[in-house]
């Protein structure tokens, strides 16, 4: 009874705190591009927010499995909260500035919050329930980013800035809230354990399972399109496709709305068993495809339709990845491990932002995302081949 107790509080706390990230950075992200109208000025914003996740999971992460995950939770949530309320209290004071909204940007970042609540489920859920309950949080937590979005662009242009930062902290301070209650046994973590120690047990999970090595490289390149472009969405339906603040709030929720659909078949059909890895990466040149077609397209209704087959095909990498880990790692040390898989993925994601920013400010946006979609076409094509030989080698780790 505890167990579904405390994973409906998981649930309440992911959707409200997803709810309150998306529409902090569309808020954020829109005052800068309104108060700047600039592209270098929202690459800028970007490169600052992934420095911050970058340092925050590279010193902080081992110390997920020293202490209870929730409390890291907790940690992060407070931290966004004050830096929410931080940024309100000089708007309201007229003290308004782009410096004040990076700082914002920064700080913010500087949480372990989705690391510490993927490595807690399995400390709540049963091991035969993991792809089951991954989808359905997937899931739930795309259709917060599908719901806020156009929200957040509703309430924007209704009530002003202010009192849209104002609703930001209250929906933290909600999430928060609800963790005060989630039931969670200590972590079966000696104290004695120096940060280099856990770090490097994390390293040797890859050592053991070239795997799971193997397929974080292959996501890093994707991780490198996907925020070479996703800091010039804005610019990209403003200038390309011709769009108001409405139409770029359903170009943004049109990837999350695919993801529903996506993890609810994932969570339907049958499990692909050894072929799980030709599926994944499948899925990742499926990506590279919509990102050609995104290049090619001028028209608001077809790149509404190529971002939600984007988000559609998603769930076949995002889910069975997070299953992978939660089952191959002990849950002992799954939280260090996170943290160096959230780095291995995003380690070259500043480069991907100055890249993005770059070739949007002197080439062309079109061209910007016929290059990434090239990019993850060739790579993930590449590993596709392997994977095929790899899975008529092994045997299925999903069962």
């Amino acid at each position: 009874m505890k167990r579904d107790y405390s994973i409906t509080l998981l649930f309440l706390s992911q959707i409200i705190s997803t709810f309150a990230s998306t529409f902090g950075t569309f808020c954020i992200s829109w005052l800068v591009y309104d108060v700047t109208g600039s592209k270098m000025a929202m690459g800028g914003l970007w490169l600052v927010s992934i420095i911050g996740q970058l340092i925050v999971q590279l010193f902080a992460g081992p110390f997920i499995d020293r202490w209870k995950r929730t409390t890291m939770m907790k940690l992060s949530e407070w931290l966004r909260v004050c830096t929410y309320l931080f940024v309100f209290i000089l708007w309201v004071l007229n003290q308004n500035s782009v410096g004040i909204l990076y700082i914002c940007s920064f700080i913010s970042s500087i949480v372990v919050y989705d690391s510490a609540a993927s490595a807690l489920i399995p400390k709540l859920v049963n091991g035969d329930h993991l792809v089951k309950i991954n989808a359905r949080i997937s899931g739930l937590v795309q259709l917060m980013r599908f719901l806020s979005l156009p929200i957040a662009g509703f309430i924007m242009g209704n009530i002003g800035s202010v009192k849209s930062l104002l609703l930001i902290i209250i929906l933290y301070s909600f999430s928060l809230s609800s963790l005060y209650f989630i039931h969670e046994l200590k972590s079966r973590v000696s104290r004695k354990q120096t940060w280099m120690q856990q770090f490097k047990a994390g390293i040797q999970i890859y050592q053991q399972y070239k795997i799971l090595l193997l397929l974080g490289l292959l996501v890093s390149v994707t991780s490198f399109g996907v925020f070479a472009t996703q800091a010039m969405y804005l610019p990209y339906v403003s200038e390309v496709l011709d769009g108001s603040s409405f139409e770029y709030s359903l170009f943004a929720a049109a990837f999350p709305f695919g993801y529903i659909i996506g993890t609810f078949i994932v969570g339907k059909l049958k499990q692909p068993k050894k072929y799980l890895y030709v599926v994944m990466s499948s899925s990742l040149f499926i990506g590279g495809c919509t990102y050609i077609g995104l290049g090619l397209t001028k028209a608001i209704i077809v790149a509404l339709l190529i971002e939600t087959i984007a988000g559609i095909v998603m769930p076949f990498w995002n889910v069975f990845s997070t299953t992978l880990y939660q089952r191959l790692v002990p849950e002992t040390i799954l939280g260090q491990v996170m943290s160096v898989r959230f780095l291995l993925t995003k380690a070259v994601v500043p480069l991907g932002v100055v890249y993005g920013t770059f070739v949007a400010t002197k080439i062309s946006l079109s061209f910007l995302f016929l290059s990434i979609g090239g990019i993850i076409c060739f790579v993930s094509g590449l590993g596709l081949c392997y994977l095929v030989m790899f899975s008529s080698k092994r045997e299925h780790v999903i069962q």
